[in-house]
């Protein structure tokens, strides 16, 4: 709690840092400088990685260290992104850019609330299966403090690869959103399956990396006991049976997000973790105990897979037709 404490009050003072760089990073990708827009992130990572250890080995900071390592990172991130809007593109700035109308924020906003909510209900999961973990782990062999740090480990190494993913999905969204506005139904079904097969291609190589060396993965955050290792490889085997599947849902919510479509977009980015996933563990849990919560894992994963397959079919065939009709009227 101290350490959670201590650096949870320095990283707050980031967060208007961290949120505006996001808007405008994002403005600078739509403005067609996605090179630029990489590097002024990749500043503030690279700027992050380097006082992390400044700050808590050779100042002895802490972890305070690490959250003014963070917020520091964000702030110069912040001001590179700043730089870009004296030399936007397309975009010209006046007055009346201040001047805020609801009407055209509300149609910003609500293709956006799918990742809103995806967001928040990662704080709900983590929340419910940090609980279970705990309460379960206190009855088995391994205690209540391994199964939750394990989980923790394996949910971090896992988002290092799927970032890659999401990062390919959130990439596509200008391409496929450009296209559908300008009724060119092939290049935004084109590019939609083209994010999925590359995607997909990702989470099988991450798959297969996550099953075949679980270990190897966990011992590059240190040397535990044998029992933290043992059920840190069961963890990866179990949670992560199926994540191969996860490489189409990352790019359904971002394509219905794209065309306009925020409800179909909130479904398909929150299936698996709160439509399948916490409802799984609340029934396996009890069921199987801790395993049981590993399981909801491969459980979601399947469910969720099927649901955005059935949106995606669905919404490609209505393009197919639209596609159809422009055809007969030329």
């Amino acid at each position: 709690m101290p350490y959670a404490l201590g650096y949870g009050r320095i990283i707050v003072i980031g967060f208007p840092f961290a949120i505006v760089a996001t808007v405008i990073n994002s403005a600078i990708r739509t403005d067609g400088s996605p090179r630029y827009a990489m590097f002024s992130m990749m500043v503030g990572a690279i700027l992050n990685t380097i006082l992390d250890p400044l700050f808590i080995f050779v100042f002895h900071w802490g972890v305070e260290g690490a959250a003014l390592a963070t917020i520091l990172s964000q702030f110069i991130g912040l001001l590179f992104n700043i730089a870009y809007l004296l030399k936007f593109k397309t975009i010209r700035f006046s007055r009346s850019s201040l001047v805020m109308k609801w009407s055209i924020s509300g149609r910003l906003a609500s293709p956006g609330f799918a990742s809103c909510f995806n967001n928040l209900t990662s704080t709900v999961v983590a929340f419910v299966s940090n609980n279970l973990l705990t309460l379960y782990g206190a009855l088995s062999e391994y205690g209540a403090d391994i199964p939750l740090t394990t989980f923790g480990l394996c949910m971090k190494v896992s988002m290092i690869a799927f970032s890659i993913g999401i990062g390919v999905a959130s990439g596509s969204q200008p391409i496929i959103g450009f296209n559908f506005g300008a009724k060119k139904y092939d290049r935004v079904k084109k590019t939609f399956l083209l994010g999925s097969v590359v995607c997909t291609i990702i989470t099988v190589l991450s798959w297969i990396i996550f099953q075949c060396f679980p270990l190897h993965l966990i011992r590059i955050f240190g040397t535990e006991s044998a029992l933290y290792e043992q059920f840190a490889v069961r963890c990866f085997r179990i949670y992560l049976l199926l994540t191969f599947l996860n490489g189409l849902q990352m790019c359904t919510g971002v394509f219905f997000q794209a065309i306009g479509q925020p409800v179909k977009a909130a479904v398909a980015s929150l299936s698996k973790q709160l439509i399948f996933y916490i409802p799984a563990m609340l029934i396996l849990a009890p069921v199987f105990g801790l395993d049981g919560v590993l399981m909801a894992g491969p459980v979601a994963d399947t469910f969720a897979f099927i649901l955005c397959l059935i949106l995606c079919i669905r919404e490609i065939r209505k393009m197919d037709g639209l596609s159809r009709k422009q055809e007969k009227r030329i």
